[in-house]
C-alpha cells in the first residue's frame, strides 16, 4: 500500500499543479483578508474562526476545493483501466491496497498543500493553526474520497471529469442554499454535504464528515474487488 500512496503522491507532482494550487491558496487568502475582516463577525458565526486570514482560507476552500480535487483526481483509478496498468498493479498487491494507496497518495498531496499554504500566511497571522489544518485536511479528504467513487464506478476518466466538474458546482450551490433556504428537499441533501457540518456553531460537527469519507472509501473497496480487471 505504501508503494501504491507514494506512486500517486509522487504523479501528482509531475505537473506544475501542485505549485499552482499553492499560490492560487495562499495569494487568495492574502488577497481576501482584508475582505473578510469587515465581516468577521458574520462569517465566524458561520464556524469560519475568527482570524482574517484562516476565514479567507476556509471560504477559498468551501467554494474552490470541489473543483481543484476532482481536476487531479477524478481518474485516479479508471485512468489505470484504460491504460491497462491496473492489471499489473493488481498483480504486485492486493486491491484493497490499491484502493487505500490512492486514497492516501491524494491525501498527502493535499496535506502537503494545505500545509504549505498556512505556513506561507504564518508571518500574517502570527500562528499556526492546528484544528483548523485539520478540519481543512477533513473537508478536502471529503471530496478526494468522491472521486475515488467516482473513479471506481465509471469506467471513462472523460466521464468522471464532466462528472466531477457537475458535482463540484453543485455541492458548494446546495450547500450555500439549505443556509437560507427552508425547502425540505434542499435541506435533507445537505446533510449529504460537508457544507451541513461545517456551518454548525459546534465545531464537532466537522468531524462527522469521516462517517461519509469513510462510506466512500469503503463502497470504492468493496465495487473494485468485484470489478472484471
Amino acid at each position: 500500500m505504501f508503494a501504491i500512496t507514494l506512486r500517486e503522491f509522487k504523479s501528482l507532482f509531475q505537473s506544475i499543479r501542485a505549485i499552482l494550487i499553492i499560490v492560487v491558496l495562499f495569494g487568495v487568502t492574502i488577497g481576501s483578508a482584508k475582505l473578510v475582516s469587515q465581516f468577521k463577525g458574520q462569517l465566524s458565526d458561520l464556524g469560519l474562526g475568527d482570524n482574517a486570514y484562516i476565514i479567507g482560507l476556509m471560504l477559498l476552500l468551501f467554494l474552490a476545493s470541489p473543483l481543484f480535487v476532482t481536476s487531479i483526481s477524478h481518474s485516479s483509478v479508471n485512468k489505470e483501466i484504460e491504460s491497462k496498468t491496473i492489471r499489473f498493479l493488481a498483480t504486485k498487491t492486493s486491491r484493497e491496497n490499491i484502493i487505500l494507496g490512492k486514497f492516501l497518495g491524494n491525501v498527502s498531496f493535499w496535506v502537503l498543500c494545505l500545509t504549505v499554504a498556512l505556513l506561507l500566511i504564518v508571518p500574517f497571522s502570527k500562528s499556526f493553526p492546528i484544528v483548523d489544518l485539520i478540519q481543512s485536511i477533513i473537508f478536502v479528504s471529503y471530496f478526494i474520497g468522491l472521486s475515488l467513487f467516482l473513479s471506481t464506478v465509471v469506467n471513462s476518466s472523460a466521464m468522471t471529469m464532466f462528472v466531477g466538474i457537475f458535482i463540484s458546482i453543485a455541492l458548494p450551490v446546495i450547500g450555500m442554499w439549505s443556509l437560507i433556504s427552508k425547502n425540505v428537499i434542499v435541506d435533507t441533501l445537505s446533510y449529504l454535504t460537508p457544507y451541513y457540518y461545517y456551518t454548525q456553531e459546534n465545531t464537532a460537527y466537522t468531524y462527522l464528515v469521516l462517517i461519509h469519507i469513510a462510506v466512500f472509501v469503503i463502497a470504492s473497496l468493496m465495487i473494485f474487488k468485484r470489478r472484471d480487471l
